[in-house]
């Protein structure tokens, strides 16, 4: 099979690893997601990149993280058979943080630091501040986890530390194109479970911190630019959302936003100015949500693959479901496809900033 400048990829999101009601069925869904993953690569060759955008844990704590490790062990160990060993790429969700407690100082201004901007400018600015060192507190088992995968020979490439837990970048050199993959903490002012929709905060100066300082410059050596976070632009607040489509996402620079939060598979094309983007939502991967009280289990992921000579990517939406015979399965996302697709394409031409390698 011939790779040249092609990019297949996993996205996955929304673990929860620990929360109740959900060990007994993992094993049975985890045989079913290898599985999958086994006939993917099959018909359409090794993945190159798992981008897992969040909410690996449920509650933050060292025992969860260490089972996510087991489960991403045996999962790279069944990569490694099937001639594969893909770069993963995270970023945290609002589920693996420890949560703090009603004592936290910034607990209680987080929800409206925008109209704080002494508070949020000390913040961003200074490294001992006592919000950021309750922040990156909030975050230290989420960042002593991502430091042990290197041991567990799980790749995560080289990455640039950013300004809070979970900024990172890296710049892949995979089958002749240059992927740079920016991934953005949007979790750090989600520190409770009653935090609304459209009042979380991010900031370019996240962005800044991965990119040297000049975004602009250091997507320009590449051939696709990717960013991840775990929330999707709508939650956060209108000046944050206003700072993110103005500053941060920007269609002449990035190819696609990877998310997850929202439990449901969506990925979809957007047209802004003389770019387009593109947008993936990841379903949850396992775990329980209530919808009006009632358990709803709505779980999948995306396969996908770029094909930059020709200009298109495939994108294969997946959902996990529960047979009438209680048996789990994984099959093609009938409610992102049409009729008997298993599949479909994005045109997508590159944006000519880096000259593609040929072969």
């Amino acid at each position: 099979m011939n790779r040249s400048n092609t990019l297949h990829w996993m996205h996955i999101s929304d673990l929860h690893k620990g929360q109740d009601g959900t060990s007994q069925s993992w094993p049975l869904v985890r045989q079913q997601i290898v599985q999958d993953i086994t006939s993917q690569i099959s018909r359409n060759g090794p993945l190159d990149l798992v981008i897992f955008s969040g909410d690996l844990a449920f509650k933050g704590s060292t025992t969860e993280f260490n089972e996510v490790k087991a489960d991403l062990v045996r999962l790279w160990d069944t990569f490694g058979t099937l001639g594969s060993k893909p770069v993963l790429f995270a970023v945290p969700g609002n589920h693996d943080l420890v949560r703090p407690g009603e004592d936290s100082v910034f607990l209680h201004v987080a929800n409206d630091l925008r109209n704080n901007d002494g508070a949020r400018r000390a913040l961003l600015e200074k490294p001992n501040f006592i919000y950021r060192t309750e922040l990156n507190a909030c975050f230290e088992n989420y960042t002593s986890f991502m430091a042990s995968l290197t041991d567990a020979d799980i790749p995560t490439a080289n990455v640039q530390a950013g300004l809070f837990p979970g900024d990172t970048s890296t710049i892949l050199e995979v089958n002749g194109l240059s992927v740079g993959l920016i991934g953005l903490n949007s979790s750090w002012t989600h520190l409770s479970n009653k935090i609304p929709k459209s009042h979380l905060d991010i900031a370019i100066e996240q962005l800044s911190s991965v990119t040297r300082d000049d975004f602009p410059a250091w997507a320009m050596q590449n051939d696709v630019n990717f960013l991840v976070t775990h929330h999707p632009e709508d939650w956060f607040s209108p000046d944050a959302r206003e700072e993110f489509q103005s500053s941060v996402f920007v269609s002449e620079y990035f190819d696609a936003h990877f998310f997850g939060h929202m439990h449901d598979n969506l990925p979809s094309e957007q047209t802004i100015g003389a770019h387009k983007s593109r947008i993936f939502q990841a379903a949850s991967l396992f775990g329980l949500e209530k919808i009006r009280g009632e358990t709803d289990r709505r779980h999948g992921y995306t396969f996908a693959k770029l094909d930059a000579g020709n200009e298109i990517c495939e994108v294969w939406p997946r959902r996990i479901v529960q047979k009438v015979s209680r048996v789990w399965e994984v099959e093609a996302d009938g409610r992102v496809l049409k009729g008997d697709e298993r599949s479909f394409t994005f045109h997508w031409p590159l944006r000519s900033l880096a000259p593609i390698k040929k072969h």
